[in-house]
């Protein structure tokens, strides 16, 4: 039985601009870096935001375009200033 969601991991070109991302403006805590060694398919990173965990992983994406996305839940009264640390 699913007990719930275990990891999302993004394929993305720019491993360190995807880190200050998500540690900017998602306060994620880097909580791993593969650095030299290889244990998966490329260097990775992983991230925690709450209790969610996030891998990045450095590569090419498979298509140029999709609309694959993840919905952050968030305060309404929050919502204003999500918006600016966005943008």
């Amino acid at each position: 039985m699913i007990e719930g969601l275990s990891h999302i991991t993004f394929v993305v070109r720019d491993l360190d601009r995807m880190s200050e991302i998500l540690t900017g403006v998602f306060d994620a805590r880097e909580i791993y870096d593969s650095g030299a060694r290889q244990f998966s398919l490329s260097h990775e990173k992983f991230f925690l935001i709450g209790d969610l965990w996030i891998a990045i992983m450095q590569g090419e994406p498979l298509i140029d375009r999709s609309y694959n996305h993840i919905a952050f839940k968030i305060d309404e009264a929050d919502f204003d200033r999500c918006a600016e640390r966005v943008r």
